[in-house]
This record gives C-alpha cells, structure tokens and sequence, in this order.
C-alpha cells in the first residue's frame, strides 16, 4: 500500500516530516536526501550510538580515523 503526504514547503526551504512517518521510521535528528532518477528519497540517519549501542562511541572514533585517513590520500592525489 503507497501512502502520500503532502506537505508544504518554506520560503527558507523547510518541510515538516509527519508525525506518523517520524514515528514509524525513528526519525529523530538527521535524514538524508537521496537524488536520483528525478526523484527524491528522504533516507533516515541513525546515530552511531544508536546503531551500535555501547560501542557507538569507539565506532565513531573509528570513522574520524577513516575520514582523516581518506582526507590525506586525497590530499596526496592533488599533488
């Protein structure tokens, strides 16, 4: 079954997600919006700690070492 909402858009470019969708699919903070074949995804993000429980913490860690890490090879390629 395909569920519509319409929702209005601000002059600064805002919309309100429904409360019934927010709820359904745990939006809390971030979602992401995905562009592709002329449509638009809204993706919901989850917090790594939410994610990962207790080690959410070492797993964000470990994507700053990976985002530094990929930050210098791109660096170096530049060169």
């Amino acid at each position: 079954m395909v569920e519509r909402y319409v929702v209005k858009v601000s002059r600064k470019g805002q919309v309100v997600i429904p409360v019934e969708l927010r709820r359904k699919f745990g939006i809390a903070r971030e979602v992401a919006f995905i562009e592709e074949n002329n449509k638009v995804t809204v993706v919901p993000m989850i917090a790594m700690e939410d994610a990962f429980g207790i080690d959410g913490e070492v797993m964000r860690e470990i994507a700053r070492e990976i985002s530094a890490s990929r930050r210098k090879e791109l660096e170096l390629e530049e060169k």
